[in-house]
């Protein structure tokens, strides 16, 4: 059995595709996590499917011990899921339900359970000697000024626990050899996506850069800002 294995988290047709196929030409096994999977399109593909629900913490801790089980402890896991509700009043955030503001703080809370699950394989014997990368699909919303973030109220904060809960989880196990990063949106260039809408097409130059990070043999900075020149 291979030992490079792979656990996309929101598996769709952009950043999901992309890097799933340029983790197959480097050998992984990937597993597609999305919430209905097209289980015989994904398997046509050389993929393995997985029902995934982010907002059940359950059905990742599920996810992952179905991945365990048919193709061993994943030792690449990308988290590309998000889920974004508008305040119906953009300038007033508390216009939000408190209903939709947790289906998308539980996001984070979602995030913590799918590190959890990807650190027991990291310290698997089974990736004692390999690299080891949990990836987090970011934006510049943690660091954007409060006036730009308000429209993106639940998102915001969605995105600040994944970018804090990343740099924690780096400083914690860098030292044993497991990578935690949280990667800026990606743009032609390798700088941020500008306009936003041409994050919807930047699903290759996500792949590549989600690809030097799992292939490099040293942690680079957590707070990952995409700093490369694309050829």
């Amino acid at each position: 059995m291979s030992l490079l294995i792979a656990f996309i988290i929101g598996a769709g047709r952009n950043i999901g595709e992309h890097t799933a196929a340029a983790l197959k030409a480097k050998g992984y096994r990937v597993a597609l996590g999305s919430r209905k999977p097209a289980v015989d399109q994904i398997k046509k593909d050389g993929y393995f499917p997985v029902a995934v629900n982010i907002e059940s913490l359950e059905s990742i801790q599920t996810a992952f011990a179905q991945i365990h089980k048919e193709l061993g402890p994943p030792n690449v896991v990308i988290f590309n899921a998000a889920n974004f509700v508008p305040p119906p009043v953009p300038e007033d955030p508390l216009t939000l339900s408190l209903e939709d503001f947790k289906r998308q703080t539980d996001v984070g809370v979602a995030v913590y359970a799918a590190a959890q699950e990807a650190l027991k394989g990291f310290r698997s014997e089974t990736h004692k000697s390999a690299r080891k990368t949990f990836i987090i699909t970011g934006n510049a919303l943690p660091w954007v000024s409060a006036d730009d973030g308000i429209a993106w109220f639940g998102l915001n904060i969605q995105k600040v626990m994944e970018w804090r809960l990343m740099e924690l989880l780096s400083t914690a196990y860098s030292k044993e050899g497991s990578r935690f990063y949280y990667v800026s949106l990606v743009g032609e260039k390798g700088d941020a996506v500008e306009p936003l809408s041409s994050f919807f097409t930047s699903g290759p130059q996500h792949a590549q850069v989600y690809l030097d990070l799992i292939t490099r043999d040293d942690q680079t900075d957590w707070e990952h800002r995409s700093a490369f020149i694309f050829t």
